[in-house]
């Protein structure tokens, strides 16, 4: 069976309203005949007469009045899609993924402030760990990225979003990391958590447990019941401590590698929502 058409639909709608095919081409702006074409060809492909033809009177059979309430709708909906975009206000569905630091301290007064400027759009934010955002990105299913950068892949854009420093954790009192202590950090697929293990393992410093728990608040609770030690995203740490009035000490070695964290994106390019909410990072930027 052939498809349906929005012109046959229209056609057979402006017959309806208008009552006569002659009516219905001047309001379509078109030829009478080729009003009655697409009358015969809907009929034909349907199957099934919409109109009783009686001298040049077309009145609705019980089956036309029936297709036409289903096709009223469909063309009501088709000019309303032609109009969504008439305004001049952004509108679309922009999906983001980001890192958890972003999550924590730096998304709360962007995405605010994104939403503010384009207010027709509907925004996705999804927490996603780094090699996870890459593949979303590659294959499509997020539009944009908040990640360590910045990216080096012929498919992918980037701009500087803000930088962000690694903290260690250790229990109150103790000013210096020492061997065998148990270590508390996040999953395997964070970037954070591979610094902190190499920079451990060039230090010489380790040979404890390392146990891996999804939750900065239990991985803090654990330090600040003299457990272990931990390596927490200064942002993130700034906010739990805050939270929880966390009693640690907190050190930030020069020679700890942190992480710039950028807006990473598809090419060719951001597309005009995009470029909005990269905007409303730059300038929250301090």
């Amino acid at each position: 069976m052939n498809p349906l058409r929005l012109a046959q639909l229209e056609m057979f709608c402006a017959v309806v309203e208008t009552g006569t095919v002659v009516a219905a081409s001047r309001k379509l702006n078109c030829v009478a005949s080729n009003v009655t074409a697409r009358l015969r060809e809907l009929e034909q492909l349907l199957g099934q007469e919409l109109f009783a033809r009686e001298k040049n009177r077309l009145l609705l059979t019980p089956e036309g009045r029936l297709f036409y309430q289903q096709a009223k709708a469909v063309v009501d909906q088709a000019r309303q899609l032609t109009d969504l975009f008439s305004e001049g206000t952004p509108k679309g569905v922009l999906t983001v993924g980001a890192l958890d630091v972003a999550l924590k301290k730096y998304l709360p007064d962007r995405v605010p402030r994104f939403l503010a400027s384009a207010p027709g759009v509907e925004i996705r934010v999804l927490i996603r760990p780094t090699d996870t955002l890459e593949r979303m990105l590659v294959d499509g299913d997020i539009d944009l990225a908040l990640t360590d950068g910045p990216i080096e892949h012929p498919m992918m854009g980037s701009a500087f979003a803000f930088r962000e420093r690694l903290a260690i954790v250790l229990p109150k009192g103790q000013d210096a990391l020492r061997s065998g202590q148990a270590v508390f950090l996040f999953n395997t697929d964070c970037l954070y958590r591979r610094y902190f293990e190499a920079w451990l393992e060039e230090g010489g410093v380790g040979g404890g447990l390392i146990h891996t728990i999804e939750s900065y608040d239990v991985i803090l609770a654990c330090v600040e019941a003299g457990l272990g030690i931990s390596c927490i995203p200064q942002s993130v740490l700034s906010v739990l401590k805050a939270e929880r009035h966390a009693d640690v000490n907190v050190l930030y070695p020069d020679d700890l590698q942190g992480s710039d964290i950028y807006a990473v994106w598809r090419e060719p390019g951001l597309g005009p929502l995009g470029q909005i909410f990269v905007d409303s990072l730059k300038t929250a930027v301090s």
